[in-house]
């Protein structure tokens, strides 16, 4: 089945595209879209799509910084009924805790989850983002709007309280870093192993500007009836664990059993239930990353079987050749073939 997104999450696009005088009507029927689509927030779109479409649009363009201009023309408002949800958190925490939860409501590819601490920055929490698709495609634009456009929104919520620390990119930017320092007025960490902002500890204690007690009431007891995400099962929750544990100790069944609050054993039972094991899902998520890093960064080979917790390099090794039948030098050769 197509992962969906609500067209809300590109608004801006169009107003980007007349403001660089760039006609994109030929990329908008290659891959399926109409401007009326675009124009109406709550059309379901294919996220892949999506995807592609800002990363042909930044290329042929020659827009490098195309989705943080696209975040500049975002607020709350994109995302529908959760902007309300959200309005309603009585601290900032619960903001993050509601948007992990409920993000679904926009798109179900998009996975927001909070680190604490923040394992690059002291006195920082790190807010997590991932886009999940059935296969590898660059995600550079995507990932620049969900940061710039959650950076936009947590600094109208959190207003004088808000301080973020640092961002980090999973990629090597195509636009320069005096851009990203320039929209974000942070330091930008280019390579990293997810894609995070990194806000002071301080700012989960704060309540959100314009908060309603009446209001979180209602939209607690709305929600408790109306939404519960289909798709969060144990597997997501392993997902979103070992995404940020992966590199650690803690990345072993064990260690994120215990996160969830369940014996090895249930854990592995619950999984199974699901069609999946602990063992399946780190495996794919290593061969995702893979991908992502040899064809979007420069990194060094050590340093990725690091990053994908492998004890040696050798071990990567073994694992590309399983999965691609190439070696990772091949693999980055490789890029943009398809595999």
């Amino acid at each position: 089945m197509t992962t969906m997104v609500h067209a809300s999450g590109i608004r801006g696009y169009l107003d980007v595209m007349q403001h660089i005088d760039f006609d994109p009507q030929s990329l908008l029927e290659y891959y399926g879209f109409t401007v009326e689509e675009l124009y109406q927030d709550d059309a379901w779109l294919s996220q892949r799509s999506v995807v592609d479409l800002l990363e042909s649009t930044a290329a042929q363009a020659k827009c490098p910084d195309l989705g943080l201009r696209i975040s500049n023309h975002q607020d709350i408002s994109i995302l529908g009924v959760l902007s309300v949800i959200l309005q309603s958190a009585e601290s900032m925490r619960q903001v993050i805790e509601y948007t992990s939860e409920y993000l679904f409501l926009h798109g179900p590819g998009l996975v927001m989850s909070l680190n604490d601490p923040s394992p690059l920055i002291d006195d920082a929490v790190e807010i997590v983002f991932e886009i999940r698709l059935d296969d590898y495609a660059p995600q550079r634009q995507t990932m620049d709007i969900c940061l710039g456009t959650t950076h936009r929104i947590f600094k109208w919520l959190a207003a004088e309280h808000y301080e973020l620390k640092a961002v980090s990119l999973p990629h090597n930017p195509l636009a320069s870093l005096a851009e990203y320092q320039r929209f974000f007025g942070a330091p930008i960490h280019i390579n990293q192993e997810r894609g995070a902002l990194h806000l002071h500890r301080s700012v989960l204690h704060r309540q959100p500007h314009g908060s309603n007690a009446a209001l979180r009431e209602m939209a607690q007891d709305y929600l408790a009836r109306y939404f519960r995400n289909p798709k969060e099962q144990i597997s997501s929750s392993v997902r979103k664990a070992l995404r940020i544990h992966l590199a650690s100790a803690r990345g072993n069944k064990i260690q994120v059993a215990d996160m969830l609050g369940l014996h090895p054993r249930t854990l592995q039972r619950k999984l199974a239930s699901e069609g999946t094991t602990f063992e399946e899902i780190k495996d794919n998520i290593r061969k995702e990353m893979a991908l992502q890093y040899l064809w979007e960064t420069p990194i060094q080979m050590s340093q990725l079987a690091d990053i994908l917790g492998f004890s040696e390099q050798s071990a990567l090794s073994r694992a590309t050749k399983r999965w691609y039948g190439m070696s990772p030098k091949a693999l980055r050769l490789a890029k943009g073939q398809t595999l």
